[in-house]
């Protein structure tokens, strides 16, 4: 019984996202970057700076909205030319009104 237990995982709301190191995965992600620039550049205590100002930069812009809010603001705000690799099938963001 207990093997079988162990094979399905499931979150305990529907909407609970995963979670890196218990962070959501775009403020480990920044952590995570910086963190590996400050050893590559030997300025690991620097970059951690860095990174928690960064990390209380983005979760200012959430305001305790979930992944997909932030994507569509960087969708919505930044040049079409940098976010190409993650909104692939949607029109260009610059295109605000829909046609028939």
């Amino acid at each position: 019984m207990d093997r079988d237990s162990l094979q399905y995982q499931f979150p305990e709301t529907l909407n609970q996202q995963k979670r890196f190191i218990g962070l959501p995965p775009e403020e480990a992600f920044v952590i995570v970057v910086c963190a590996g620039i400050g050893l590559l550049c030997d300025m690991f205590i620097v970059m951690l700076f860095v990174a928690a100002a960064l990390w209380l930069l983005i979760r200012h812009l959430k305001k305790g909205q979930g992944t997909w809010w932030l994507l569509n603001l960087l969708y919505w705000y930044l040049p079409t030319a940098l976010l190409r690799l993650q909104f692939r099938r949607v029109p260009d963001s610059g295109n605000r009104h829909w046609m028939q």
